[in-house]
C-alpha cells in the first residue's frame, strides 16, 4: 500500500469521523433546546380560611402539581411569607402545560426548649395534602398561569380535647 493510499484512506476516516461529531453535536443541541422549552409559569396565593398562608417563620408549606394522566414530572413550589408560591419541575421553573390536581399542605414546627426541631403540628386540613381527595384541579397552558388555593377548615380535631 503507497503512502499517498493511506492517507486518501485516513482522510476518508476523518470526514465520517467529523459528520459523525457533527450529527451528535447536533442532536444533543436539540436535546437540550427541548428540555424546558415548553414550560409554563404558575403562581399564585394561598390562603387558609381567608388570610394568606404564610411560610417561614417556622411553617413549611408546599403546593404540589400532579399530572392528571399520572404521567409526567410532578411541580412543587414552597410558600414564601406572603402565601405566594411559584412552581418548578426538577431543577427548572415552571410546569408543562396540561391538568394537574393539586394538593397543599403546611405544618408549624414545634421545637424543643433548647431550639431543636421536635416534630410539626398540621396547619391544613388532611384532604388537602392529597392530590386525589383535594377538590384542586386546573389547567395550566402556555405562557403565565395564576392559580389562587383557597383552602378552608385545617387540621381535624377528631380526638383532641377542645376545652383547652
Amino acid at each position: 500500500m503507497t503512502y499517498a493510499t493511506r492517507m486518501n484512506g485516513c482522510r476518508a476516516r476523518s470526514t465520517v469521523v467529523r459528520a459523525v461529531n457533527r450529527l451528535v453535536l447536533s442532536l444533543v443541541a436539540v436535546a437540550l433546546a427541548g428540555c424546558g422549552g415548553n414550560l409554563s409559569e404558575v403562581t399564585g396565593l394561598v390562603t387558609l380560611n381567608g388570610e394568606p398562608l404564610r411560610g417561614g417563620n417556622g411553617v413549611r408549606g408546599t403546593v404540589y402539581f400532579q399530572p392528571a394522566t399520572g404521567e409526567g414530572a410532578t411541580a412543587v413550589g414552597l410558600l414564601d411569607e406572603n402565601g405566594e408560591y411559584s412552581l418548578s419541575s426538577g431543577s427548572q421553573a415552571g410546569v408543562a402545560p396540561g391538568e394537574y390536581l393539586v394538593a397543599c399542605s403546611a405544618t408549624q414546627l414545634i421545637r424543643t426548649k433548647d431550639g431543636n426541631a421536635a416534630g410539626g403540628k398540621r396547619l391544613t386540613g388532611a384532604k388537602y395534602a392529597n392530590a386525589l381527595t383535594s377538590g384542586l384541579k386546573f389547567t395550566v397552558v402556555p405562557g403565565k398561569n395564576q392559580f389562587d388555593l383557597e383552602l378552608s377548615g385545617g387540621p381535624s380535631t377528631a380526638g383532641q380535647n377542645r376545652g383547652s
